[in-house]
């Protein structure tokens, strides 16, 4: 049985990763990835995901590979070297294969600079930021329609239901690509239920009961 949960995570974070913060980082369970302008993260039981550093870039697909494969049971992180509990599977007669044991497996280790995540999740909560909680459980199905090249705007009242991107319009300040939200939007599946925040900046903030977390910052219009 594969370990889709945390695969389908780590194909998305390694898709949004980039310099000047690569891999996907861990602390206190929680996993994040983010190139500066995008963040997503996970957060993880704390037996499950252990550990603080960094797992590069190269060793999150060898960990996706194996996750899509088989049932990981934890994942340890100490600095850049990450040791995973795999279950093998056997073979037995009159039955075929069956579950077999968990084996540990280390993965390569691969040098990535570590970011300070709790650093990262803080600026999220900064409520000298001014963080407001704008809507819950909306619609963003045109998300999903519109091009990737399109840019978008919050409508002016954010209802429970109702879409909550409209296609900009010239006067916009803040506006936000298409192409970002579909990649980060991925976290989410069918029976999530969304929270959204904004602040003073225009920053979006999406969060489920999940445990997951996607964050974009705006392009902002200058006058």
């Amino acid at each position: 049985m594969p370990s889709t949960e945390l695969s389908d995570f780590l194909r998305i974070a390694i898709d949004i990763q980039a310099t000047p913060f690569p891999g996907i980082h861990i602390a206190d369970g929680v996993a994040v990835a983010t190139d500066g302008v995008m963040l997503v993260a996970k957060k993880f039981d704390v037996v499950f995901l252990r550990g603080e550093g960094a797992i590069s870039p190269k060793a999150a697909k060898a960990l996706a590979a194996l996750a899509e494969e088989t049932w990981i049971g934890s994942v340890a992180v100490v600095g850049n070297r990450v040791t995973v509990t795999a279950r093998s599977t056997r073979y037995e007669e009159n039955v075929g294969e069956v579950a077999g044991e968990y084996c540990e497996v280390k993965l390569p280790e691969f040098y990535c600079p570590r970011a300070p995540v709790a650093r990262m999740l803080a600026v999220l909560t900064d409520e000298s930021r001014g963080w407001v909680q704008i809507v819950e459980n909306p619609r963003i199905k045109n998300v999903k329609e519109w091009s990737v090249k399109e840019f978008v705007a919050l409508v002016s009242n954010p209802r429970e239901g109702y879409e909550l991107f409209r296609l900009k319009d010239i006067d916009d300040e803040h506006r936000y690509s298409v192409a970002q939200l579909r990649k980060g939007l991925r976290l989410f599946g069918k029976n999530s239920r969304l929270s959204v925040r904004r602040n003073a900046k225009g920053w979006l903030a999406f969060g489920d009961q999940w445990g997951y977390t996607f964050a974009v910052t705006p392009f902002v219009k200058h006058n």
